[in-house]
């Protein structure tokens, strides 16, 4: 698993920092080098200065040069000042093997996170970006659990300094990458005199949470790989096939168990962060850990929410994602989990959500988790529903074929959403959860729905299939309409709905629908916050006439209509009574037609979010 390590260090102790590393990355900028490398022994400086010579390097934004076979450290030096005899830094002798040297754009730096900016900052707040358009008035101030009035100048500047911060660091550490420097053991440390330790770009990045944000973020996005099922890793599924269906040719028989999965997808990786203790307050080491706890609980749910979507669908199945829902209970004393089972989903009259599975050999499952913070038992719970069908073939009306692989990633929702609930439960947040992972398998056989069928749904409504290939928003309904019964204070459906959200938006934003104005308000500031954006998408009545039907009270898909609107409005018509949201993450929990391509999003959005409001139910 890639993680962090954070050294509050002086000069006596920031060695350790480099026992384990493989690379020392040292930022600068063109004012800083020289007191860079006054911490280098004479011969090292000599051959550093040299290679900058041979590369122009001159520690501009984007520069970068990789000098190898040094003995970095000084056993001891003084400083250069007038009273340098009293300022004696002893130190033992390092081994550096690499150091990599990168130019960052130090003006970026200076936009804080204090109450009084720099100048830089205000130019950013005053900058044209239609990306931070100003949502706060679409808030109700009769709904106040939702309406977020902190959307200003600051918040923008630091949404657009976070982005900024995290392209430079994206570049970095792929360039670490294009010249092979492992990003399994990295160091970054403080490289500052005594007299000048808040000028060293780490020491400053660490200070602001939203720079040391993006810096973390982007190192554990470059630093993920997935190790798949090679020969000596091959896995098999021990997933349960559902009873009559259980024969020996039908399923690939268990040869590995879920220990041996979750060998096979972990990764090693430390980057470790060393800063100079002196120059923090107890407050903001408070802040640089907190952070940093935050950042890798983010993390570790991407990577497990990545690893569920790049599994196949013979090995993650809807049984595979119930047994992960109980294990995420296992692992936390504040989460607990339900799992209904076919019989139970039939029993309430999950229709619609049955009839998606009916032509799998796999049975449908309905995991719901409840997470419960600590003296707020009886709070409203935030609903999280995450649409997880294991594999879509499209049913009846069958997708396209050279591309129909990758809908392996059509339960990229149901991983967010087991992702979202560890990271809250790791982090302690108080509000409660139920999260609902809406998982089955949408396949064909003689028992598999048809278009032309009329099926009654949970609510009692009944829905025309028009297209079997529109199931996802069959089994969003059901769940939307069942969620309903934990009163929640909002509902939160994530889902890979539709490709025209991806003709809509590509692959940058999640197309956001919702019924209540100030939690779409909320949703967008969350997501530009987290650099994870949205964007809101009508649901006027004008569009909901194309999903009207002669046979039943809607169809499941629109006649001549936009597709993603459509869905929002078939969604919408279950939801009625209960602040709701839609995220479509069709374009952004993963890339069509690329293999490996799942991103864990909308999880930063979604933390961010829930963060908020967990701070507001502690106010």
């Amino acid at each position: 698993m890639i993680k962090t390590n954070l050294i509050w260090a002086d000069e006596s102790n920031k060695v350790e920092t480099l026992d384990d590393s493989d690379c020392l990355l040292i930022l600068t900028t063109p004012t800083l080098l020289a007191s860079q490398l006054f911490h280098f022994s004479t011969p090292a400086k000599t051959y550093i200065e040299q290679v900058f010579d041979d590369e122009n390097f001159a520690g501009n934004k984007g520069q970068c040069v990789f000098v190898q076979g040094l003995k970095a450290f000084k056993t001891n030096y003084k400083s250069d000042t007038e009273n340098s005899g009293q300022n004696e830094i002893r130190q033992q002798l390092a081994d550096v093997k690499r150091v990599l040297f990168y130019g960052v754009d130090f003006a970026v730096f200076e936009a804080s996170d204090a109450p009084n900016v720099s100048s830089r900052a205000s130019t950013l707040s005053k900058t044209n970006d239609p990306s931070m358009v100003n949502r706060s008035s679409y808030a109700s101030d009769s709904n106040s659990a939702f309406n977020s009035k902190s959307t200003s100048d600051m918040n923008q500047t630091n949404a657009l300094a976070f982005r900024y911060a995290e392209q430079q660091f994206d570049a970095l550490f792929k360039k670490l990458k294009s010249i092979s420097v492992t990003l399994e053991k990295l160091s970054l440390m403080a490289l500052s005199t005594s007299e000048t330790p808040s000028s060293d770009p780490v020491n400053f990045v660490a200070s602001h949470s939203q720079f040391l944000s993006a810096l973390l973020r982007s190192y554990f996005k470059q630093g993920y790989p997935f190790k798949g099922y090679k020969t000596n890793n091959r896995l098999v599924s021990n997933s349960r096939v559902r009873d009559g269906n259980n024969d020996a040719n039908s399923v690939e028989k268990n040869v590995a168990s879920n220990e041996t999965i979750d060998q096979a997808i972990k990764n090693k990786g430390t980057l470790s962060l060393a800063l100079d203790a002196n120059h923090f307050n107890n407050a903001q080491k408070r802040l640089v850990s907190h952070t940093m706890r935050y950042e890798t609980a983010l993390n570790d749910a991407m990577i497990w929410a990545k690893d569920l979507a790049h599994m196949p669908a013979n090995l993650c199945t809807p049984d595979y994602l119930a047994e992960q829902a109980q294990q995420l209970a296992q692992t936390f004393s504040t989460v607990s989990c339900d799992i209904l089972n076919e019989g139970t989903l039939k029993q309430l009259g999950m229709n619609g959500y049955l009839a998606v599975n009916a032509g799998s050999q796999f049975a449908a499952t309905m995991p719901i988790l409840c997470y419960t913070a600590k003296g707020l038992e009886n709070s409203p719970p935030v609903v999280l529903i995450g649409k997880g069908v294991t594999f879509d073939s499209g049913g009846i009306t069958l997708k396209r074929s050279p591309d129909m692989r990758h809908m392996i990633y059509d339960m990229a929702g149901a991983g967010c959403v087991l992702g979202v609930i560890q990271a809250v439960a790791t982090l302690g947040l108080d509000l409660n959860i139920i999260g609902i992972v809406a998982s089955a398998e949408n396949a064909i056989d003689g028992k598999a729905y048809r278009p032309g069928d009329i099926i009654t749904m949970h609510s009692g409504k009944t829905v025309e299939v028009m297209s079997t290939d529109a199931e996802g928003r069959m089994l969003m309904a059901d769940s939307i309409s069942y969620a309903k019964q934990f009163s929640p204070s909002v509902i939160i459906d994530i889902a890979t709905l539709t490709g025209a959200a991806i003709s809509a938006l590509g692959h940058k934003a999640s197309a956001l629908f919702s019924n209540a104005p100030a939690l779409e308000s909320a949703l967008i500031e969350a997501g530009e916050l987290a650099n994870d954006r949205c964007w809101p998408f009508p649901l006027w009545p004008e569009y909901q006439d194309a999903i009207t039907s002669q046979h039943a009270d809607m169809m499941n898909t629109g006649i001549n209509s936009p597709g993603a609107i459509s869905a929002g409005c078939f969604l919408s018509r279950f939801a009625e009574g209960t602040p709701w949201a839609h995220l479509d993450v069709a374009g952004t929990a993963f890339t069509y037609t690329k293999s490996l391509s799942a991103t864990g999003r909308p999880i930063p959005l979604l933390l961010s979010y829930l963060s908020r409001c967990a701070i507001k139910n502690k106010r």
